[in-house]
């Protein structure tokens, strides 16, 4: 058979694809091919062959692929400004693979960045929370600087103006911005 009658050959060179077009600034064309190869995904990988040592090792590649394949889409979506769209996919992709931080990381911005802060900060202790009961380990460096970031958001570019608040002792001397 040639690769291009293989699903498992198919669904790998569209990963590839996707990965250079997402690589080369083209995250529309990234994201159609990616959305081609995850299209070929039916349930778990090489369910209905008995599995040995080695398929066993060929069934988790395939899975990596797959998550890997759904990181670059996302990721291109994200370029594209689409992470609101992402956040139903997200949520059930965190319940899918509780310890993948990734996937954590893209719902607590994309929370984050759809105005969503207190859900975002609650994605980010959900995710502590796994990783602590699981592991015994915290979040990566970089989802604690996302969650500093959550809770202190850099100031507007256009602040409001300033205005008379009253003091508790009734004399309008505070000024609020």
């Amino acid at each position: 058979m040639d690769d291009d009658e293989v699903d498992v050959k198919i669904f790998e060179n569209l990963i590839t694809r996707g990965q250079t077009a997402l690589h080369s600034g083209e995250p529309e064309r990234a994201v159609g091919l990616l959305r081609q190869a995850l299209a070929l995904w039916r349930g778990p990988a090489l369910s209905n062959i008995p599995a040995g040592d080695v398929l066993t090792g060929r069934i988790v590649h395939l899975e990596e692929l797959r998550i890997r394949a759904l990181q670059l889409r996302i990721e291109a979506e994200t370029q594209l400004g689409r992470q609101r769209d992402a956040i139903p996919e997200l949520s059930v992709l965190v319940n899918e693979y509780p310890l993948n931080e990734w996937f954590h990381g893209q719902l607590i911005s994309a929370l984050n960045q759809s105005g969503r802060r207190a859900e975002a900060l609650q994605a980010y202790r959900t995710l502590h929370r796994i990783l602590d009961r699981e592991l015994g380990l915290e979040p990566s460096p970089e989802l604690q600087r996302l969650q500093l970031a959550v809770l202190n958001p850099p100031s507007s570019p256009h602040p409001s103006p300033a205005r008379r608040v009253p003091s508790p002792h009734g004399h309008r001397t505070a000024t609020a911005v």
